[in-house]
């Protein structure tokens, strides 16, 4: 007997067949089990130096774990292909999932050891891990429990469904009350609540899912008008729902931002365009849902590992139900898919994959665009090439300008969860931009900066339920503000140790005894002044009784890690990098009290010391630095890249140089500040004003520069806008001294020194301490004077130091003066050519006194070597025959530190293999971004979430106590 017609639509599956055949197991159980298992070997590697044998042991055990979990999935999936389909294929993966799961909690402070959950591998991202890969078959196997036997799916079937969405929360609610009445029940009561909020979870969300599927197969085989009913209901009304209870509860993120509820509006209008055109135009209903499926299947995916949180939602705020939104969204989604679908061929769904890619790929296209603009302004100012005449901006402004408001939103943005985390990847690689050097950008570029303030149209300003406030991506890159450690430690005990090295020069050993004269643990900072000539070629750091040597790492680096031990773990590092070229900085954490630390430094000294007596008797490492200083002799070294002349120089007491000095004008061409008046009466006005000196050249100047006729200058070459780079176009200047002037000069006497007046609307201050690279050029130019004057004939002294002349040396066309503190570059020169000082009284130049210079050997001349080619990148980050990668490998090969690189020394495999991977990830990025000062931002509901029985035990524990007493 035929089947009546009225009993088809009840023996249709409630699912699609992607979801109900034996390949659902491979790409829903398998593979997210293989991505987990290669997260945790991963993550295993970086801290497994932290982890006692107790603690191997447990990591081994959830390694086995997690094999056997995929094996489940595989052996399923081999005994699916064997057999006809069946509904009860999902209960494995409930009771797999949830045991796998229930053990990752377990064991979470055994894998985790709590030295590296601050900053090397964080609580939040093991639990994170751990829920959005296993939730996936977990879900899928609910799934498929809860729309098994559809030919059972009636009017009776759909009331229990909803029944148990309902009665689900009411049930735990209801143990919850009978466990506080009975003081808890001990450890039993405690065991038994979590096992109900699981079992009435999952009960909950049965019952949800197959009410869910039941009614929609009813809008399938009934009228349009229905369907478009759920979809505002199910589309539009609960997704908006969900968003204005995230403006007082930012679960699990805040997400109040006008794109998404603009994304929200559109993907419902998506669906109901959809819903109407499937039948006249099924094509064009396919394409539009394909397009916003990745806004649906995005949300469903950032709240999937949230999902057994939702009954304890119900409870505690009522409204727990929005959390299965996204689930119920994508259900609905995938059913209408389901429905389009029907009848197409490869072509359509050739054409779907591609809609479905648009969004994906427009929010890639915007981040690649903004890394290149960015990229490109930084490079513009944070790592410049100086030349003669004119630096240029060559990227599009207009570029620039949508890049860094896309940035700047980011930053005072919500946290988008992923997506965040993508366009961080994407664009810096998890580094940072600072506010700092974003505000930078936008006043050079655009003439004042940015806010900080979130002022987005739907930002709710006023906190959350809990009293707390909305964190944006700026407060999630901030450095955890521990609480400064003492530094009262002195030094108990100085010894030293010379060796003969290469050649004629000396490695000079200072091992330093520390105390601690308090009581808690205490940092030893100590600043070192460093001898011209000099360099650092070892550093050691006693730990447990053991010399642990120093590794070479890029400077920034190391201090991210040494910073973050302190601040986080309280551990063992040492660190000694350069402040200045003259200038080294140690540092040294813990001190422990009543355990003396020793640190032990080798100095490269260009001089054959005989024994430590030479240096004295003294506790400070800075005074025997000073005498190491009083006791090398001039050494001259030959170099590609210039003839180096150090150590000693004091000593040869050479006459002072007065050199006469010149103007160079810079006339500011910002849009705020820029000079526009008459030029030539302002110029004629400072002749007047400076008498003593000519004005030699005139440049141009605002974030771009160019040079002008310094006897017909005009305004017009360069426009006004932007913001005025003061310390580019003064290292530009000083550069164009070195190359004209003492470099380029023909006359026989001593070249002029310049006097710098920057001409503006008016005359405003400059900070000096933010001219670090016209610092870098210091040498050149020891007299560096700088003036500012406005259009009405204010004037302004921004640092005119006091007259003190000083010596001038030439090697064949080149003179430099001679710098306290610093060695003397001369242009590269001939092996033979000797240099020679300006007899002021004699009017010409003489040799210098005394018995020939000379290299002291190949090892002091490598280093000499590689502090040119530093000097070099410092002056000039852009040029293409330095860079910053090869200096690190360069350094760390010869042991020689450089002003880019560092020692420092830590005290396990652990930090050393977080030390390798942050220095990788900043060597391959721009040299201008800074490290996220605490990781990757964290998923703190979902630790906190999942948590919660624990906490529930603790407090009921407390409870029983107070009720006894």
């Amino acid at each position: 007997m035929p089947v009546p017609a009225t009993t088809e639509p009840r023996q249709r599956p409630l699912l699609p067949p992607v979801l109900t055949g034996a390949p659902a197991l491979l790409w829903l159980w398998v593979l997210p089990m293989v991505l987990l298992l290669a997260l945790n070997l991963q993550g295993y590697a970086l801290i497994e130096g932290n982890m006692n044998d107790a603690q191997r042991r447990d990591a081994y055990l959830l390694g086995a774990a997690g094999v056997l979990n995929i094996v489940a999935g595989l052996g399923l999936f081999f005994a699916a292909r064997r057999q006809r389909e069946s509904s009860w294929w999902g209960l494995p993966a409930v009771v797999v999932q949830a045991a796998y799961l229930w053990m990752a909690m377990s064991f979470m402070d055994n894998v985790v050891p709590p030295s590296v959950m601050q900053w090397i591998y964080p609580p939040q991202r093991y639990f994170y891990n751990q829920f959005a890969f296993a939730m996936l078959p977990l879900f899928w196997g609910l799934t498929r429990l809860a729309c098994s036997k559809p030919q059972a799916a009636g009017r009776r079937s759909l009331l229990w469904s909803v029944g148990f969405a309902l009665l689900a929360p009411v049930l735990l609610y209801g143990f919850f009350m009978i466990l506080r009445r009975g003081n808890g029940w001990g450890e039993v009561g405690s065991v038994l609540l979590a096992i109900m909020v699981i079992v009435l979870g999952v009960l909950m969300f049965v019952g949800v899912i197959r009410g869910l599927a039941m009614g929609l197969r009813s809008l399938r085989a009934g009228q349009g008008t229905a369907e478009r009913i759920a979809i505002l209901v199910f589309a539009l009304a609960m997704p908006l729902g969900g968003l204005l209870l995230n403006r007082s509860i930012p679960f699990p993120n805040d997400f109040q931002a006008w794109e998404v509820y603009a994304l929200t509006v559109a993907n419902a209008a998506v669906l109901l365009i959809a819903s109407w055109q499937h039948e006249r135009r099924p094509g064009l209903s396919l394409g539009l849902l394909c397009v916003t499926l990745p806004f649906t299947l995005y949300f469903f995916v950032v709240f999937l590992p949230f999902l057994p949180l939702s009954i304890l939602g119900v409870i505690v705020m009522g409204a727990g139900f929005l959390v299965l939104t996204p689930t119920v969204l994508l259900v609905l989604h995938l059913s209408l898919l389901a429905k389009a679908r029907r009848g197409f061929g490869a072509r359509q769904w050739v054409t779907g994959a591609l809609c479905f890619l648009l969004l994906p790929s427009f929010f890639t296209a915007r981040g690649l665009a903004d890394k290149a603009a960015l990229n490109a302004a930084l490079d513009h100012v944070y790592a410049p090439v100086l030349g003669e005449s004119a630096i240029t901006y060559q990227a599009s402004r207009v570029n620039l300008k949508r890049a860094l408001a896309n940035h700047r939103s980011y930053k005072n943005g919500i946290y988008y969860p992923l997506l965040s985390d993508y366009y961080a990847w994407l664009v810096f690689d998890h580094l940072v931009l600072p506010d700092d050097k974003l505000a930078r950008l936008e006043t050079t570029f655009f003439g004042e900066p940015g806010t900080s303030e979130n002022r987005d149209l739907v930002r709710s300003h006023r906190g959350d339920i809990f009293g707390g406030s909305r964190n944006s991506n700026r407060d999630r890159n901030r450095m955890p503000r521990a609480v400064p450690p003492s530094q009262m430690v002195t030094v108990t005990d100085l010894k030293l140790a010379v060796k003969p090295a290469a050649g004629e020069a000396t490695t000079v050993t200072l091992a330093l005894t520390l105390k601690n004269m308090d009581r808690a643990d205490a940092e030893y900072i100590k600043k070192l002044p460093l001898p011209a000539g000099v360099f650092v070629s070892g550093f050691r750091l006693h730990i447990n009784g053991e010399a642990v040597p120093g590794r070479i790492t890029e400077k920034k680096t190391a201090l991210w890690v040494y910073t973050m031990i302190r601040d986080s773990e309280r551990r063992d590092p040492g660190l000694l990098f350069y402040n200045a070229p003259d200038e080294l900085e140690l540092r040294v954490f813990p001190v422990v009290a009543s355990v003396p630390s020793i640190v032990e430094i080798d100095f490269l000294v260009p001089s054959a010391l005989a024994n430590p007596d030479e240096l004295g008797r003294t506790f400070d490492p800075a005074v025997v630095l000073s005498r190491i200083e009083n006791l090398l002799t001039p050494r001259i070294s030959h170099d590609e890249r210039g003839t180096v002349l150090a150590g000693g120089l004091s000593r040869l007491s050479l006459p002072a140089t007065k050199r006469e000095p010149y103007l160079h004008v810079i006339v500011d061409r910002s849009a705020a500040n820029g000079f526009d008046g008459d030029i030539k009466g302002a110029l004629q006005a400072l002749r007047t004003k400076l008498p003593s000196a000519e004005i030699k050249r005139v440049t141009l100047a605002n974030y771009e520069i160019k040079a002008s006729d310094a006897g017909a200058p005009t305004l017009d070459a360069l426009p006004l806008r932007g913001g005025f780079l003061a310390d580019l176009v003064l290292a530009q200047a000083i550069r164009q001294h070195r190359d004209l002037d003492l470099d380029g000069a023909k006359a026989n006497g001593p070249a002029g020194r310049p006097i710098f007046v920057i001409l503006g609307k008016q005359a405003k201050a400059l900070v000096v301490d933010d001219l670090k690279l016209t610092s870098e050029w210091a040498d050149l130019l020891p007299r560096l004077e700088i003036y500012t004057a406005g259009a009405a004939g204010e004037w302004s002294t921004v640092v005119a130091p006091p007259e003190v002349d000083v010596p001038l040396l030439r090697l064949g066309d080149s003179m430099r003066p001679v710098v306290e503190g610093r060695p003397v570059r001369f242009t590269a020169a001939g092996n033979e050519a000797r240099p020679e000082y300006w007899d002021m009284t004699a009017k010409h130049w003489r040799n210098i006194p005394g018995s020939p210079l000379s290299s002291v050997g190949e090892t002091w001349s490598r280093a000499v070597g590689l502090q040119l080619a530093q000097q070099d990148y410092s002056r000039e980050p852009g040029r293409a025959d330095t860079a910053l990668k090869t200096l690190v490998a360069e350094s760390r090969e010869s042991g020689v530190m450089l002003a880019s690189t560092s020692y420092i020394v830590v005290e396990n495999s652990a930090q050393w293999r977080m030390l390798d991977v942050a220095e990788r990830q900043k060597l391959e990025q721009n040299a201008a971004l800074s490290f996220k000062e605490t990781p990757a931002p964290t998923w703190v509901w979902l630790s906190a979430g999942f948590g919660l029985w624990l906490a529930f035990r603790r407090w009921l524990k407390r409870w029983r106590m107070r009720a006894q007493c």
